[in-house]
């Protein structure tokens, strides 16, 4: 009970931290505090996470492989490991995870990362029915448009992608 009330005081105090973007001091507190990541998912995630925005990229993946271990169902621990691998071009690694954290919940960012793992692969049909399914389940939002507009361009289809951008807008005027 005392390490559950010790966890739930480190979060916050991390979580303070890091909403002010103070990654440095974050990790020291929280290597300082190294017994709970250990136990606590959230911990470890915040760990990895700060290293992660600091570009250092083999400590953010051990930290963040630790808390997909401590919750192996939280999508967001796996799109964060996801993202790690998707920077160090380890891309189907990162798509097998990506995928997976779509799985158990939608989240935009996962389908904008999962999308980006098939196309350095040059998995364009992958990369567009991802796009598509986000669109199919949120049609009256304008960020599945943008986000597939930025794909479109990105292969080249920039006639496509200015259709996508403009039925964006269209959607921010409706909301």
């Amino acid at each position: 009970m005392a390490e559950d009330k010790r966890a739930g005081e480190v979060y916050k105090q991390a979580t303070l931290l890091m909403k002010k973007e103070r990654w440095q001091e974050t990790i020291t507190l929280l290597k300082h505090e190294s017994h709970v990541c250990q136990t606590d998912w959230r911990s470890s995630w915040n760990l990895g996470w700060c290293y992660f925005k600091l570009d250092r990229l083999d400590q953010a993946g051990k930290h963040l492989r630790q808390a997909v271990k401590l919750a192996p169902r939280n999508p967001t621990c796996m799109w964060a490991l996801g993202s790690v691998y998707l920077r160090r071009k380890q891309f189907k690694k990162a798509e097998a995870l990506l995928a997976e954290s779509l799985t158990i919940k939608e989240f935009h960012l996962t389908r904008i990362a999962l999308a980006l793992a098939y196309l350095s692969q040059g998995k364009i049909s992958n990369a567009e029915e991802v796009h598509l399914g986000g669109i199919k389940l949120k049609p009256l939002n304008s960020e599945p448009y943008e986000s597939y507009a930025d794909s479109l361009f990105d292969v080249g289809r920039e006639a496509e992608s200015k259709e996508m951008k403009q039925k964006a807008r269209e959607m921010q005027l409706v909301n």
